[in-house]
């Protein structure tokens, strides 16, 4: 029986060490992301929706902001505030901004890849992806 509740403590305590650890990589992982789009303004380069690609290199373009502090606003006039978050093992910005017009926007996009200078978003609407590729100045 002794046996038997320290194997149930051991198992209780690996349990909790993993979850804590899971939690700590979720928040670091996030952070990392968000300090990564931090103070930059990003410059749409690509567009790619289903096998169609458009680009945008060499041309004045859309760009978005993302700012330390939470805030953003883009060149279409957006202004509001950005979260990042993992939902489903996939980091996310969730964004809620209002137009020039005072209309209330909001989406959300899957973070494929973001760097020092290079991001890549995407989301998917009636069973088609598309894809943004974004550099930063």
């Amino acid at each position: 029986m002794k046996k038997y509740l320290q194997y149930i403590l051991a198992l209780t305590i690996a349990a909790t060490h993993l979850a804590a650890c899971t939690k700590d990589t979720e928040s670091a992982e996030k952070n990392l992301a968000k300090n990564m789009l931090g103070d930059k303004t990003w410059y749409m380069d690509y567009k790619q929706t289903g096998s169609a690609v458009k680009t945008y290199v060499g041309q004045s373009t859309y760009f978005i902001n993302f700012l330390n502090d939470g805030r953003t606003n883009d060149s279409d006039g957006l202004v509001g505030t950005y979260t990042v978050e993992k939902i489903a093992g996939q980091l996310q910005i969730h964004v809620q901004a209002v137009t020039a017009n005072a209309n209330a926007s909001e989406y959300v996009y899957d973070i494929e890849t973001v760097g020092a200078k290079n991001l890549i978003l995407s989301f998917q609407t009636n069973g088609v992806k598309t894809t943004y590729y974004y550099s930063a100045k």
